[in-house]
C-alpha cells in the first residue's frame, strides 16, 4: 500500500512538472509578443466562472488561477485560448485565421451555445480562440509563430 502511494505521488509530482513546464514555454512565447501574463489569484474582475481574459489596450493578460483549482490541463487550455486573442489582435488586424469549416468542424457543442453569449462581431474571435485552444501546444506554438511572423 506505501509503495502505491509513492508511485502516485510520483507519478502526480512527474505530470504536474510537464504541465507547469508547458504552461512556462506557452507563456514565454507570449511574453515574446511584448504581451504581459498575470497571474492572479485575486484581481477583483476574476469572477466566480471567469477562467481569463486579454485586455488589448494594455496587452495584458490576466490568468484567473483561483478558478482554475489547480486543474493544469485547464490553465493550459485558458493560457492558449487568450494567448490566441493576443494574436488575432497583435497579428492578425483582429481577423480569424481559420476558415468558416475548420472553425465548424473544432468547435465543441458546449462552446456553440456559449458563443451566442458574445456580441456578434465578436464571435467568429471567440471561436477561433477556442478552437486553437484545443490544439497540441508545440502546434499551437508553430501557429503563433507563423502569423507573428516570429
Amino acid at each position: 500500500m506505501v509503495i502505491q502511494l509513492i508511485v502516485l505521488f510520483l507519478l502526480s509530482t512527474n505530470a504536474a512538472n510537464a504541465f507547469t513546464s508547458e504552461i512556462k514555454l506557452l507563456e514565454a512565447e507570449i511574453e515574446a509578443l511584448g504581451t504581459s501574463v498575470i497571474w492572479s489569484k485575486g484581481y477583483h474582475k476574476c469572477t466566480r466562472n471567469l477562467y481569463g481574459f486579454y485586455i488589448p489596450k494594455k496587452d495584458m493578460i490576466i490568468i484567473c488561477q483561483r478558478n482554475h483549482r489547480r486543474n493544469y490541463a485547464e490553465l493550459i487550455n485558458t493560457l492558449k485560448h487568450e494567448g490566441w486573442h493576443a494574436v488575432q489582435h497583435k497579428c492578425n488586424g483582429n481577423q480569424a485565421v481559420l476558415n468558416d469549416n475548420k472553425l465548424r468542424a473544432g468547435l465543441q457543442i458546449e462552446d456553440q451555445e456559449v458563443l451566442h453569449d458574445y456580441h456578434p462581431k465578436d464571435r467568429r474571435l471567440e471561436a477561433e480562440a477556442r478552437v486553437l485552444a484545443e490544439v497540441p501546444t508545440r502546434s499551437w506554438i508553430k501557429g503563433l509563430r507563423a502569423y507573428c511572423k516570429k
